[in-house]
C-alpha cells in the first residue's frame, strides 16, 4: 500500500495551504503557486 509522506508544508496567513482542485499531479491546487509567492520573491 502506498503512501504520501509530506516533508514540508506552508500555509498562507490566511490559511491556504493549497489552491482549489488539489491532487497527487498537482500538489498546490490551480494556480497554487501564487499561494506562496511571498515566499520567493521576499515580500
Amino acid at each position: 500500500m502506498p503512501k504520501v509522506v509530506v516533508r514540508n508544508f506552508a500555509i498562507s496567513l490566511d490559511g491556504y495551504g493549497a489552491g482549489p482542485d488539489q491532487s497527487l499531479q498537482n500538489p498546490l491546487g490551480v494556480n497554487g503557486e501564487e499561494l506562496h509567492q511571498w515566499l520567493v520573491t521576499g515580500i
